[in-house]
């Protein structure tokens, strides 16, 4: 079904309904069947700073099944750090 198609279907339905107002339902009804189902995967890749232990991601980043450094699995933290991040002081 395109998306014309879909369009056209929801306003036989809802007829006072304007075009953007479907697409924008539509894209969240994907957003969202995408997030429930897990079916998208996808690799993500970052350059690594040493003592950092924070970093921003992607916001399409929605779950992270696994972490590598250096072709080594890091296991997964459950709960806070019990340790600070290391600093180094320049000079």
């Amino acid at each position: 079904m395109t998306a014309r198609e879909m369009i056209e279907l929801v306003q036989q339905h809802h007829p006072d309904m304007g075009e953007k107002e479907i697409i924008n339902l539509l894209n969240r009804a994907k957003d969202d069947f995408c997030l429930r189902t897990e079916m998208i995967k996808d690799t993500y890749t970052t350059t690594t700073e040493a003592n950092q232990r924070y970093y921003t991601l992607d916001n399409k980043v929605i779950k992270i099944r696994s972490l590598w450094l250096n072709d080594v699995e890091i296991p997964r933290l459950s709960g806070k750090p019990i340790i600070d991040d290391d600093t180094e002081e320049s000079g």
